[in-house]
Formats: C-alpha cells, sequence, structure tokens
C-alpha cells in the first residue's frame, strides 16, 4: 500500500508537472505564431515598398536624359534672359541718376527763380 501511495504521488507530480507545462506552452506557441505572421505580414509590406521605390527609382533614371536635353535646349534661353535683366538693371540704375541730376537740376532751377523774385 504504502508503494501504491508513492506512485500515486509520483504520478499526481507528473500530471501536475504536464498540465504547467501545457498552461505554459500553449499561450506561448501562439504568441510566437501571432508575432511570426505579424512579421511577415511586415516583411511582405517592406518588400512591396522596395518594389515600388525600385520602380519608381528605375522611371525617374529613365526620364533623366529627356530632361537633361530639355534643360539643354532651354538653357541658352535662359542665359539670354539673364542677360537681358541685367541689361535692364543697368539701363534702369543710368535712368535713375539721371532722373536724381534732372531733379537736383530743377531743384537748384526753382531755388534760383525763388531768389530772383525776391
Amino acid at each position: 500500500m504504502k508503494n501504491r501511495s508513492a506512485f500515486s504521488w509520483f504520478f499526481a507530480a507528473v500530471m501536475l508537472a504536464c498540465v504547467l507545462f501545457l498552461v505554459w506552452y500553449i499561450p506561448s506557441v501562439s504568441t510566437r505564431a501571432f508575432r511570426l505572421e505579424d512579421l511577415r505580414k511586415s516583411l511582405e509590406t517592406s518588400q512591396g515598398r522596395e518594389r515600388k521605390q525600385q520602380f519608381e527609382y528605375d522611371k525617374v533614371v529613365a526620364e533623366i536624359p529627356e530632361i537633361q536635353a530639355e534643360l539643354d535646349l532651354i538653357k541658352p534661353q535662359t542665359e539670354a534672359a539673364e542677360q537681358e535683366v541685367a541689361s535692364l538693371k543697368a539701363e534702369r540704375k543710368k535712368l535713375r541718376n539721371e532722373k536724381k541730376a534732372l531733379e537736383k537740376q530743377l531743384g537748384n532751377a526753382s531755388a534760383q527763380e525763388d531768389s530772383a523774385d525776391e
């Protein structure tokens, strides 16, 4: 009887250990499965983004020669416009100086008239 009682205690201890193991194992496996699925989705999303970015990059690289050709055509026009702007600014500066000189002469002439009238 003593032998049977020891066996019962041993069997109960082993069963308790198995139950505790299952209590830990089942949530642990489900958590790992969830994390693995989440990582898989994240990886797929990242790979999709990478493919999209690569497509956009290839598209832009393919357009570079065409855009460069357009820039080469527009560059002389831009340089001509810059030169015209510079010449117009110089002319404006010259005209402002002339205006100041004329205003000064007008001021002197009106001052002489005022002094002559007195």
